[in-house]
């Protein structure tokens, strides 16, 4: 029954409060009906305080409806710590009931009412659950739940801090690291307060209260320090299976995988997955941006196997997957999912990368019995398949001493560019309306100490795959130049290979060798080819146009065997075109080959370009790239590449090629 309304101070002093309870609720019940997303801590704050105020108003606060009112507040309390953060560690749940019991067992000592007990049990004990990161919604909600359970004046100071907690907005953060030295400070000194409890009584009689909660704060901080230990076993096993960089399996958890996949029996099938061009991505835009680079394959590799296949990265540009089961096919399957998964561009630092992948095959038991020997063999047909460009390779043991090879002249090539193995021979261009050589093209050989002189196709795919293209262009560049220092009377051509393109410091390094050597820039034509454009257009204009203002011609080699558009031929600005000698050597046996060389003449011609055709064999070519108003022309016929030592005697004893006179129309047909 509601009491009459006295007119005494005290009597006044509590309707006063039962008023600001009943707002509060208010409050805290349009808090919640304001965030529906955020209801359930403000709706259960509202009904604390209802019933706070409805004490209020009978006149009389029993122990029960104080306890229900604190424990609701305490509920409350801790929902706002569960909508503060977007997970808690399971050791945070411990530290909040050690929290708990350690100061209910201190309060309880003083002899503290159980409504105060169970406030500073859950301001504690909240606070430890969100390893001591309270939030301004929090601290308020705490500050209300203490003067809330000091009684008397109290419950008019809660109420508006409970309101002012239900509106608050704390933004969503995550746990943080696992070490803070406030949550190791706040154990210890739970721990070191039951102890201090239970030895001192021995001596004091304590309340049952006390006693029990102290005992519980020992077993808790035992049971967590166990926790902790396992935990961080369990963290370090993880750490030591793990790539950082990546998240994927490191090198060590591929070969636990594998091995046990053996002992299980059954097919298996290893990929081993190499990413083409990755040691000049790292070496023209530093290492970090290669890493940015791997965080961003570690997913994508990830999301396109399996979920019980293991990947994993064996170091640098180098992963691997273990299908067990797995055949041929599957594993054929799994590699394009793999390269699918690479084809969208990457982004770094403003630049858009594209990166590709070779992808290795090997077969348990098929080609090897242990985890080693198929990492080995699916290691020979990764080689193979950069080789071939293929894109994946099956392991062929026929294949394997040429990989072998292969590995070895990667291990020596790095000494030949150092000490000279490397040779310059030079192929001459000519003029086909005149037969005048105007120019020849740098070709580099590399003379062997063991396996004599050794074409470029050997090792220009090494070269690439070990990240030495750039050294290797500097020798040639220094080299050619170096000639026409000493008497080569032509103009000489060099080409750039794709991390040459992608290297800002490249323009200045040819000014450099320019000015070292005395050579005129117009007397320097450097070659790219279309594939080796298309690897980043946008950077490789910028180069180019660098190069261009240099004042040195530049030529798009290969023209028409590539991928890129007429639109990066306008954006280019090259001085000449070089059709690829794939369609010049078919021209005079296939129409559509002869119907291609024209198209690309025309074409040129009507830009303002030079056009200049490679692997002209034969006279007949020769006569018909004339007929076709090409400009210029090399290749056997006209001579094979020679030292620059023979080039002069070349020169001066080779016999003029005789014009044939026609003008038009094709040589083959009529």
């Amino acid at each position: 029954m509601v009491r009459p309304f006295r007119q005494d101070g005290w009597a006044l002093l509590e309707d006063v409060a039962g008023a600001l309870l009943v707002l509060g609720s208010l409050a805290c019940l349009a808090a919640a009906l304001r965030r529906p997303g955020a209801a359930l801590p403000r709706l259960v704050l509202a009904v604390a305080l209802a019933l706070g105020a409805a004490a209020e108003f009978a006149g009389e606060t029993t122990a029960a409806t104080g306890l229900t009112a604190a424990s609701l507040m305490v509920l409350g309390l801790v929902l706002l710590v569960l909508e503060r953060f977007e997970s808690l560690p399971r050791l945070s749940w411990l530290d909040a009931v050690m929290g708990v019991s350690a100061s209910v067992a201190l309060t309880a000592a003083f002899g503290a009412n159980v409504p105060l007990l169970v406030a500073i049990g859950g301001v504690v004990g909240a606070f430890a659950m969100s390893r001591w990161q309270p939030g301004p919604s929090m601290l308020l909600a705490a500050a209300g739940l203490l003067a809330y359970s000091a009684g008397d004046a109290g419950d008019a100071v809660a109420a508006p801090l409970f309101a002012a907690a239900a509106w608050r907005e704390d933004a969503r953060r995550g746990p943080g690291p696992d070490f803070r030295w406030t949550v190791l400070v706040a154990l210890m000194v739970f721990a070191t307060t039951a102890l201090t409890l239970l030895t001192l009584g021995q001596f004091i009689e304590f309340s049952a209260v006390t006693s029990v909660c102290a005992i519980v704060t020992i077993l808790v901080g035992m049971a967590r320090a166990g926790m902790t230990v396992t935990q961080r076993l369990h963290e370090s096993t993880r750490r030591a299976l793990t790539d950082d960089l990546t998240g994927l399996g490191n090198r060590r958890h591929l070969l636990e995988r594998l091995d046990a996949a053996i002992e299980g029996g059954g097919d298996i099938a290893l990929l081993l997955v190499d990413l083409d061009g990755f040691k000049e991505l790292n070496d023209t835009l530093g290492h970090h941006a290669g890493d940015q680079v791997l965080q961003q394959i570690g997913p994508r590799l990830a999301g396109s196997v399996r979920e019980h296949d293991t990947i994993a990265r064996l170091g640098g540009d180098e992963f691997a997957l273990v299908l067990a089961p797995g055949d041929e096919s599957g594993a054929s399957a799994a590699g394009l999912r793999l390269r699918a998964a690479l084809e969208r561009s990457f982004h770094v630092e403003g630049i858009t990368v594209h990166i590709d992948a070779s992808v290795g095959i090997a077969l348990f038991p098929e080609h090897a019995s242990t985890s080693l020997g198929l990492l080995q063999r699916a290691d020979v047909a990764m080689y193979e398949a950069k080789r071939k460009r293929t894109g994946h390779e099956v392991y062929l043991p026929a294949r394997d001493q040429h990989s072998r090879d292969k590995l070895a002249l990667m291990g020596q090539l790095h000494d030949a560019i150092e000490t000279g193995q490397l040779v310059l021979h030079y192929q001459p261009k000519a003029e086909l309306a005149t037969g005048r050589v105007h120019g020849v093209e740098a070709l580099v050989r590399w003379q062997h100490p063991q396996r004599g002189l050794l074409e470029p196709r050997h090792f220009l795919p090494i070269a690439e795959q070990s990240g030495l293209t750039r050294s290797l262009t500097a020798f040639v560049l220094d080299r050619a130049l170096l000639d026409l220092e000493h008497g080569l009377d032509l103009e000489v051509a060099v080409n750039l290979g794709p991390a040459d393109l992608l290297d800002l410091d490249l323009p200045g390094q040819v000014e450099l060798a320019l000015e070292r050597h005395g050579s005129s820039p117009s007397r320097l034509r450097l070659e790219v080819s279309e594939d080796v454009v298309m690897a980043d257009p946008e950077r490789t204009v910028e180069v180019l146009e660098r190069l261009h203002a240099l004042g040195v011609a530049l030529a798009l080699d290969d023209f028409g065997a590539g991928h890129s558009s007429l639109q990066h031929l306008k954006d280019l600005r090259v001085h000449e075109l070089k059709i690829d000698r794939s369609f010049v050597l078919g021209m005079t046996e296939n129409d559509q080959d002869e119907a291609i060389v024209r198209t690309a003449v025309d074409l040129g011609r009507r830009l303002g370009l030079r056009i200049v055709a490679e692997g002209v064999s034969s006279r007949e070519a020769w006569d018909l790239l004339t007929a076709c108003a090409c400009d210029a022309a090399q290749g056997f016929f006209l001579a094979r590449p020679m030292p620059a030592a023979d080039l002069g005697e070349w020169l001066r004893g080779r016999p003029p090629i005789a014009a044939t006179g026609e003008a038009t129309g094709s040589v083959r047909n009529g």
